[in-house]
């Protein structure tokens, strides 16, 4: 059924200044006089700039100076025009790229699109991820520029949030929630594992996200074979689905659920009881001060000890503008840096446990979204308050 959201209402505007704020200070530490960027996430977040049509991540290149002002490399005009884009006057011209296709396979004309956008000025540029075929080809034909990653730097400075985005990823984790119940209902017997994932990017798109992550659906699978292939749903099955979305400004929600076809066996609703203490645990532990590793240590200390295999990947992860990004929650040996939660940041959960009995694997998963506060965690993922929308 359709469905209606209400988004709430942000100052945009103010939402750039306070990003650029931050940015700017990292191109004046690192002494940057321009910054080149193809990640959709980091273009949101410099420029407010929407620059993500599908999941192809390079079709767009931002050219950012010092001052603000940015030229956006777009796939779909073939000249330079001037920007029309009344509530983002730092955004001056639109340029073009090669269209509809990875840069990589014209390295040539990217570089002298590239290299037109920043001019003769520019001489220390700050760059993210971007082939090493493309970064050479640039530094041949404009050796005066010394170019330097930033895009550690600028994950760095994202994961402390923003109230506005706060209450973004808020909102998405709201939605997101609600297309997990309008999943969880769609299994029963003689549907499929896509069924269950067709409902939830239909409530998704209902209510208005710019775009669908993922959606994955493990039934009668492994851990890690989370592939939905038209498994039927039959009696008493367990199974679990990972879900995400951008909403409204670009910011993500990614949660799962376990769920059951009819009523859980005997051991299937105790091991999903567990699941959901282990989840309380780290919880419990994850407040201002924590360290990532720690949370990890303990949901494997208790999976483990309960009989059952634990969580094979991180535990948790930030959410922003990216779907995962920092900080990450894993084991040492697995992370640069083993980071402490601060207040402020934006975070997901997400244990798995899974055990064999009867020559079956069983894998069971929950993932929630939530605010670090400095009481602890504050969770996102509830179900709004929706309406059906008029026909």
């Amino acid at each position: 059924m359709p469905v209606s959201f209400e988004w709430p209402t942000v100052d945009f505007a103010l939402l750039h200044r306070q990003r650029w704020e931050r940015v700017e200070a990292l191109m004046r530490e690192q002494r940057l006089d321009h910054l080149l960027l193809t990640g959709a996430d980091h273009i949101r977040y410099v420029t407010d700039f929407r620059a993500q049509i599908t999941n192809e991540p390079d079709w767009f290149v931002a050219v950012v100076s010092s001052d603000g002002s940015a030229d956006l490399m777009v796939p779909y005009v073939d000249e330079v025009v001037a920007a029309d884009f009344p509530d983002k006057p730092w955004i001056k011209h639109l340029r073009p790229l090669p269209s509809w296709s990875p840069p990589a396979a014209h390295p040539a004309t990217w570089v002298r699109a590239v290299q037109s956008a920043l001019g003769s000025g520019a001489r220390r540029v700050g760059v993210d991820a971007i082939d090493t075929a493309l970064l050479s080809g640039l530094r041949q034909a404009a050796p005066q520029l010394d170019i330097h990653s930033v895009s550690g730097a600028l994950f760095g400075l994202r994961r402390f949030k923003l109230d506005a985005e706060i209450v973004l990823l808020e909102a998405a984790s709201h939605v997101n929630t609600a297309a997990m119940e309008a999943a969880a209902l769609a299994a029963v017997p003689g549907a499929t594992d896509h069924d269950v994932l067709a409902a939830a990017m239909a409530y998704q798109q209902s209510a208005g996200v710019e775009f669908v992550t993922h959606s994955v659906c493990n039934l009668r699978n492994g851990s890690g074979d989370w592939f939905a292939a038209g498994r039927e749903f039959v009696d008493g099955d367990p199974f679990f689905f990972d879900i995400g979305c951008y909403g409204v400004g670009g910011y993500a929600s990614d949660a799962a659920r376990t769920a059951f076809v009819g009523e859980p066996r005997k051991h299937h609703a105790e091991a999903y009881a567990t699941l959901l203490e282990c989840h309380e645990l780290i919880q419990s532990a994850a407040r201002p001060g924590a360290r990532a590793s720690e949370l990890q240590r303990i949901a494997k200390k208790f999976l483990v000890g309960k009989g059952y295999f634990g969580t094979p990947y991180a535990v948790g992860h930030g959410v922003g503008l990216r779907l995962c990004e920092l900080p990450s929650i894993y084991t040492t040996q697995h992370m640069d840096e083993d980071a402490v939660l601060v207040e402020g940041e934006v975070i997901a959960i997400e244990p798995e446990l899974s055990y064999q009995r009867d020559g079956k694997t069983t894998v069971l998963k929950i993932e929630d979204n939530f605010v670090v506060t400095a009481n602890g965690l504050r969770k996102l993922t509830v179900a709004p308050e929706v309406t059906a929308a008029k026909p």
